[in-house]
């Protein structure tokens, strides 16, 4: 446990924990800020993605808003229940195994399909790809370029875009569409947030756009998707 935002930040790089539990209101720096520095921490590729629990009094969507834009997944109001926080910790839990299992599945897949392909030089071009495929996962809500990542990892855009469909069988335009949509999804099963403000926290400045993208890919609009969500659970839970 630490007295400060400051202090917290030192004992996350000491230890290296995979879940943080921050208050928002911490002196000498707040947990926005403090959850900030561990992400660019993450980014630079220093220390593994931790799962964050935000415990905070403010009730307003602005704090939710940035700490969902830093990819904070919980968002406990004070005073803390000891039910919900210990279900907001299983969901953390499940979100680290599920991650973990994801990223040994598709370095397994990325594996094989380079292997199997006529390219560079094999262990090369996998790092190529799965660095790739972590700057997106980084950078979607700016709008990566692939002519970004390539100056990232030193290579020409020219050869990451082939390498990239190569592997993936996709561009790397639609690669990162795709982590929205599905990033997009999850937002969706939260019925405080709307659907304007989930296209801005996934990256799409226009509201319009983004529900023609949603529904080119799903085949629902976010609202049509929305309640078939909630009216499938709701049959679930009567049944």
């Amino acid at each position: 446990e630490a007295e400060n935002g400051s202090a917290a930040l030192s004992l996350f790089m000491q230890h290296q924990p995979q879940v943080i539990i921050t208050d928002i209101r911490m002196p000498v720096m707040d947990g926005l800020d403090f959850i900030q520095k561990v992400f660019d921490y993450v980014q630079k590729g220093a220390c593994p993605e931790p799962e964050v629990i935000i415990l905070t009094g403010y009730s307003e969507f602005e704090y939710a808003r940035k700490a969902l834009m830093l990819g904070v997944h919980e968002y406990v109001l004070k005073p803390v229940e000891e039910e919900i926080l210990y279900d907001s910790l299983e969901r953390a839990k499940q979100r680290l195994l599920e991650r973990q299992k994801e990223k040994e599945r598709v370095q397994i897949s990325l594996f094989e399909k380079i292997q199997s392909a006529d390219s560079d030089d094999t262990g090369i071009a996998f790092n190529y790809v799965k660095e790739s495929i972590a700057l997106i996962e980084n950078y979607y809500v700016l709008g990566i370029t692939i002519e970004e990542a390539a100056q990232k990892l030193g290579i020409s855009s020219g050869h990451l875009s082939r390498l990239f469909k190569q592997s993936t069988k996709l561009t790397f335009n639609e690669y990162v569409r795709n982590v929205r949509i599905e990033k997009a999804i999850g937002l969706l099963k939260d019925q405080s947030i709307k659907i304007y403000e989930i296209a801005d926290l996934v990256g799409y400045l226009d509201v319009k756009y983004f529900t023609q993208t949603f529904k080119k890919i799903t085949g629902l609009s976010p609202s049509e998707y929305r309640y078939r969500f909630f009216q499938a659970n709701q049959a679930i839970d009567t049944e």
